[in-house]
């Protein structure tokens, strides 16, 4: 827009005109959040041990393959061979679970079951004997019921041992034989990583910003320091790729329709040396967090960013206070004219306005689109080329 203004004195209304010509227009909604890591990488302790040295400060940017921390040998090597012996025994148990058809305990088994139908046969053979005998009156009646009683005996433990062969076979084929081999698997893989694990030494995986681990949002964890000890599994760090930088703002109910996702935004602070950072909003959350004490309902949203220059990587930090524009609206070929050359409201909205070949402004109808503190977007009632009009008010 061209613009021109007469002179007048402080207590006289000044006129000011524009000349209307197509150019981008933009809405934004603007917000205040804080720089956050958005690809991030977990530093997890491996092993039980003492940190020697820590040569890095959080908050530091650090490259691939760095080393960040270092911990006891002693403590590593005794932590490798826990690994080493837990998986030996896992494989051994799987092993016998695998082959627990010739195993010792399927032997047992069946050797029981051999047993006892061996004295079941011998004892049905003497029966038969014992019988003739009876029936020829050459041995008393109670020899013969004892034979019998010691027959039930024998074949209630032949059931017994076949029973528990069954049971000794299902054993081998059940959970128990699952869970040994889920063990192997989960033991040979922490030897793995044991054995992978570089010397005495924590690395940087991937080059980015090393934070200090937090939970639930606040700086809970002290993170790492020389002479510390760690766990097994412990959350040391979290490393945020400058490739991929987040930003996280709340917002009111009252927003909510104006911030959704995909929607470009434009990122600035006063540690940015300057840069304008662009990104895209990616998400705002479903579930209301209610302000402590207010009784406000607010809504956490975030935008990833764009990679970051070198420049602007060195510059901007975890944690840094964003000023965030969201383009709630964007038209790249519009007519806009000043607010303040806007007369009435929407639907019957006019501007004096004079187009070329004209003599002198005149009342115009507009369509109105969007407005924003910087123009109003004219949809309907002047072309590129003409001419708008309105007064200043008086200075008071």
């Amino acid at each position: 827009m061209t613009r021109a203004g007469g002179k007048a004195s402080e207590d006289e209304p000044t006129e000011q005109s524009v000349v209307v010509q197509r150019a981008p227009f933009v809405v934004s909604a603007n917000f205040t959040g804080r720089i956050a890591p958005g690809d991030r990488i977990d530093l997890i302790a491996p092993f039980d041990a003492v940190a020697l040295r820590v040569p890095f400060a959080y908050g530091d940017q650090v490259e691939a393959g760095q080393v960040l921390i270092e911990l006891d040998p002693a403590d590593v090597d005794r932590s490798r061979a826990e690994a080493e012996s837990a998986w030996l025994k896992a494989e051994e148990e799987a092993i016998r679970m695998e082959n627990w058809g010739q195993g010792p305990e399927m032997r047992r088994a069946s050797r029981a079951v051999i047993v006892a139908e061996d004295e079941l046969n011998d004892l049905e053979v003497k029966l038969v004997e014992t019988k003739a005998l009876l029936d020829r009156g050459l041995v008393p009646r109670s020899e013969y019921d004892g034979l019998l009683q010691q027959l039930r005996q024998r074949q209630t433990s032949l059931t017994v041992a076949r029973e528990e062969q069954g049971e000794t076979a299902r054993r081998g084929q059940g959970s128990d034989r699952r869970i040994a081999l889920l063990q192997r698997e989960v033991a040979r893989s922490r030897y793995a990583s044991a054995g992978a694990a570089a010397g005495a030494f924590v690395r940087a995986a991937e080059a980015g910003i090393l934070v200090r681990p937090d939970k639930g949002g606040e700086k809970s964890d002290q993170g790492v320091h020389a002479g510390g000890r760690v766990s097994k599994g412990q959350l040391l760090g979290v490393i945020a790729s400058t490739g991929g930088l987040d930003v996280v703002f709340t917002l009111d109910e009252a927003d909510l329709n104006a911030v959704t996702p995909g929607q470009k935004a434009v990122v600035t602070g006063p540690g940015f040396s300057g840069a304008s950072l662009n990104g895209v909003v990616t998400g705002v959350a479903g579930e209301a967090d209610a302000a402590a004490g207010t009784g406000k309902a607010s809504f956490s949203a975030r935008i990833r960013l764009d990679p970051l220059s070198d420049a602007d990587a060195r510059n901007v930090r975890i944690g840094m206070t964003a000023n965030i524009a969201v383009v709630a609206y964007e038209n790249l070929s519009a007519l806009t004219v000043p607010p303040l050359a806007v007369q009435g409201a929407a639907p019957q909205a006019w501007v004096m306005a004079q187009s070329p070949g004209e003599t002198q402004p005149r009342r115009r109808a507009i369509g109105l689109g969007r407005v924003g503190p910087d123009g109003a977007e004219v949809l309907s009632g002047l072309k590129p080329g003409d001419r708008v009009f309105w007064t200043l008010p008086p200075q008071a």
